[in-house]
């Protein structure tokens, strides 16, 4: 009797998984994570308060790793599976060998007494800058020795270089600046020319597509040269401050901010959907999303939420019982607006891809890009940001490949 109750136990569990789009993933304390990075898949780090986490098995298990710092650790940063650099207030940490052992670096500079430190870049195992309160330096040995840079007005709280001269920054009360020279003078932009001042907390970088924001998301083409207003935030609050930014592509994107609210964008910041990702409203500090599909969240009371379907996209497995064959049923309701429904069945444990194209047959949405049980699923297919016309939805699994069409009316 007691294996056929845990059998039962086990099956609605994989059924409330399947069906969750953001999953919560708890580290075992419940202080602020303060961000998430990954440099694959399934390997990333996090970190906040004091704290530095692992995972190998994409945030399924974190694993708290053992350090000299003892302060509050803002960002961390991956170059590799091997050499990882965190910073916070005055120093700097750096591990060579996956975290297994970490090494603390004091970073004050000359003539700038002790730097409060927010965030960090690196182009390589070696060059990289830090960056906080009026200072940004720079090391091209490893951390071994800083440089310091000119004295940039503000605090400075994400920033990123391109290659080693070309580098930008962004910080508070809606602080944006620009390098050309690798960090020994930066030229400071005016963003907001009228309105409320919002805080720059993260960068969104694609490619010379740059976005910052708040409540309103500013969006440069020309890698900071020049900023469009473009979209507006749907927000409850008025004075909202949004922490997480982070784009995937030139279309997709992901905000999230001081109330617990997150945001996704399809049409490159334009217009912004709320994600259901539960009731907390703890701070959303940082957003890490590796592709359209794959996304994690810190958030300010110890968990990482994550999602593998992009957040938006309901999976539902409707059974477990193994099917005779796999199918692609035709999607309900055809024509559509703007949702419908896609079911399809695997006949063995394997992994699924359920992808999304237009009339031209260019991808425009990933549903489903992961391993999957044996089954029969329904997921949901959101077009509210897309124009009426033909759509097609192709599914393969293993050497399964199956394509049906189907129909978007305003």
């Amino acid at each position: 009797m007691k294996k056929i109750i845990l059998k039962l136990i086990i099956f609605q569990c994989s059924i409330c998984i399947a069906e969750a789009q953001w999953i919560i993933q708890p580290t075992g304390n419940i202080h602020d994570i303060r961000d998430v990075e990954f440099i694959n898949r399934y390997t990333g780090w996090a970190c906040g308060d004091n704290y530095i986490y692992k995972t190998t098995n994409g945030g399924n298990n974190w694993i708290e790793q053992s350090h000299p710092y003892a302060y509050t650790i803002q960002q961390i940063f991956p170059v590799n599976d091997s050499v990882v650099y965190a910073c916070g207030w005055w120093n700097f940490m750096k591990t060579i060998n996956g975290g297994n052992n970490w090494t603390a670096f004091f970073a004050g500079g000359t003539g700038q007494g002790l730097p409060v430190l927010e965030a960090l870049y690196f182009i390589d195992e070696n060059t990289g800058w830090l960056a906080g309160n009026v200072v940004v330096m720079k090391t091209t040995n490893g951390g071994n020795s800083f440089v310091d840079s000119m004295r940039i007005e503000g605090d400075v709280r994400d920033i990123y270089f391109k290659d080693s001269l070309n580098g930008v920054a962004c910080g508070m009360v809606a602080d944006f600046q620009k390098t050309t020279n690798g960090g020994r003078s930066w030229n400071e932009l005016e963003i907001i020319k009228n309105g409320w001042l919002y805080d720059f907390i993260r960068l969104g970088i694609i490619n010379d597509n740059v976005w910052v924001g708040g409540k309103s998301i500013y969006k440069s083409t020309n890698f900071g040269i020049s900023f469009d207003s473009i979209g507006l935030v749907p927000t409850f609050f008025e004075n909202v401050t949004m922490y997480g930014l982070s784009f995937t592509s030139n279309t997709t994107g992901y905000t999230a901010g001081n109330r617990g609210e997150m945001y996704k964008t399809t049409d490159g910041g334009y217009n912004w959907k709320r994600e259901n990702c539960g009731t907390s409203t703890s701070i959303i500090f940082s957003i890490e999303a590796y592709n359209d599909s794959v996304v994690w969240a810190s958030r300010g009371n110890g968990t990482i939420i994550h999602t593998v379907n992009g957040g938006q996209t309901y999976i539902k497995k409707l059974n477990s019982f193994q099917t005779a064959i796999y199918k692609l049923c035709q999607n309900y309701p055809n024509p559509f607006n703007p949702t419908t429904n896609i079911e399809f069945a695997i006949p063995k444990d394997n992994f699924v891809s359920l992808k999304i194209y237009n009339l031209l047959g260019k991808e425009i949405m990933s549903l489903l890009n992961e391993f999957k049980q044996a089954g029969s699923y329904s997921v949901t297919f959101d077009a509210a940001n897309y124009p009426s016309g033909v759509y097609y939805y192709k599914i393969k699994s293993g050497s399964f490949v199956q394509v049906r069409k189907m129909v978007l009316i305003r």
